[in-house]
């Protein structure tokens, strides 16, 4: 492929999913916007119970980072037969999952709630919108699921048009059930559980129609391989999701003990983080696809026309998005939270947010890269050490320095030995 043919290749991968991780985050700044109007408790009660939801469903990505390489190889083999049946097996895994996600929630809400040392009022508030909000997980988790399948398929506008049904729908909802019924959290929390409900059976009819399209192949398939390769990446990935949402729930738990001022500001800070960064991360999840093909038909990645492309978009990214954050930060965090943070008036939290997305870039990229070069333990163990690094400096200098600055600069830090060590194993 000619290098304008390369770029054309992960535009057309890439920009459904961009839409989709800018409209999920945007309901989550809706939500913020909308708890932001009815006070400070609701925002901070919604703060807490959205870092613990995210804790629970982002553990098991692996629906997602596992699924959409292998996809992709099966498909490439025109092994069939073995595709569908593994993309049978992970949708019942992934309701069973979610089914019990939600149970541990429902039990246990109120110990995880204490951790971040709210008072009585944020405790009941935050208590609320997460068992409502608890209730969507397993179809969030077949959401997530079966828009991974369609991307390996090479129908990443799935994933776009799913992503458009959660947000509108959530928008809407959270709006009409939070302040025009009066409903607060509990509206908040059922409107997000009712748009992952409507988009889950959406991109799962999808998928179906997808598959049944597929001819029929001689290929047996190999239930023991298949099952094995399904837990042995998914066992991986969870304990590196494990570490890495551990490491963000440490980050919004030790800004709780500062102050409920801090929360406020780190959970709007991170959902413009989430935001920021989307572009690279469509990206990186368009590389699992690219990158699963290009080894498949047995080239090489490393020094390729495909590496030098991602890696020159990653760069004009990282550096705009720097510049625009530092410029822009201040602007947008009042916007969203309808509230004035004095936090911001030190450049110190300025420059170390728009270096997390520097670095981050970098990191986030090399992730999906690892994931379609096959090589699943490095993946898990650049986030699992870096988290681990992270949590070191949050600790050593959380003590002597309680500021949520030095929240802010335990993440860079980690960032920047996640980007090394990830673009050292990718070389391997």
């Amino acid at each position: 492929m000619s290098k304008k043919e390369i770029n054309k290749d992960i535009w057309i991968n890439s920009y459904p999913i961009l839409i989709w991780l800018m409209t999920e985050p945007l309901a989550g700044l809706v939500d913020s916007r909308i708890a932001g109007i009815i006070g400070i408790d609701t925002l901070s009660s919604v703060g807490i119970g959205t870092t613990i939801y995210f804790v629970f469903t982002w553990i098991f990505v692996f629906l997602a980072y596992g699924t959409t390489p292998l996809v992709a190889k099966l498909k490439t083999n025109n092994k069939l037969n073995n595709l569908k049946y593994f993309v049978s097996f992970g949708k019942k895994i992934s309701i069973m999952l979610g089914l019990l996600v939600f149970i541990i929630i429902y039990y246990f809400n109120d110990f995880f709630i204490s951790l971040f040392k709210p008072t009585d009022e944020i405790n009941n508030l935050a208590s609320i919108y997460l068992i409502v909000r608890a209730l969507g997980i397993p179809f969030y988790l077949l959401n997530m699921h079966s828009t991974a399948v369609l991307r390996g398929l090479r129908y990443p506008n799935i994933t776009f048009q799913s992503s458009i049904i959660v947000t509108l729908t959530n928008i809407t909802l959270s709006y009409f059930l939070g302040i025009m019924l009066g409903l607060g959290v509990l509206g908040i929390g059922l409107a997000s559980s009712t748009s992952f409900f409507i988009a889950s059976i959406y991109a799962n009819n999808i998928q179906q129609k997808k598959l049944k399209k597929f001819s029929h192949t001689s290929d047996d398939v190999d239930q023991k391989k298949l099952k094995k390769k399904f837990f042995s990446v998914g066992g991986t990935i969870v304990l590196r999701s494990a570490f890495l949402t551990g490491f963000m729930a440490l980050l919004s738990n030790q800004a709780s003990r500062l102050s409920m001022n801090d929360i406020a500001l780190h959970h709007v800070l991170n959902q413009i983080w989430t935001f920021g960064y989307n572009f690279i991360d469509a990206l990186a999840i368009a590389s699992q696809t690219l990158v699963s093909e290009h080894i498949s038909k047995g080239k090489k990645y490393f020094g390729s026309d495909l590496y030098r492309a991602l890696l020159k978009i990653t760069t004009i990214f990282s550096l705009v998005a720097t510049l625009v954050s530092y410029l822009s930060i201040k602007f947008l965090t009042e916007l969203i939270s309808n509230q004035v943070f004095i936090q911001l008036e030190n450049n110190y939290l300025l420059i170390l947010f728009s270096l997390s997305l520097f670095f981050g870039s970098y990191a986030f990229l090399w992730d999906g890269v690892l994931l379609g070069l096959d090589k699943n333990k490095e993946f898990a163990y650049t986030t699992i050490i870096s988290s681990i690094l992270g949590a070191l400096v949050l600790f050593i200098l959380i003590a002597n320095f309680g500021s949520i600055n030095i929240i802010w600069l335990s993440l860079v830090i980690s960032l920047i030995f996640r980007a090394l060590i990830g673009g050292y194993f990718q070389r391997r």
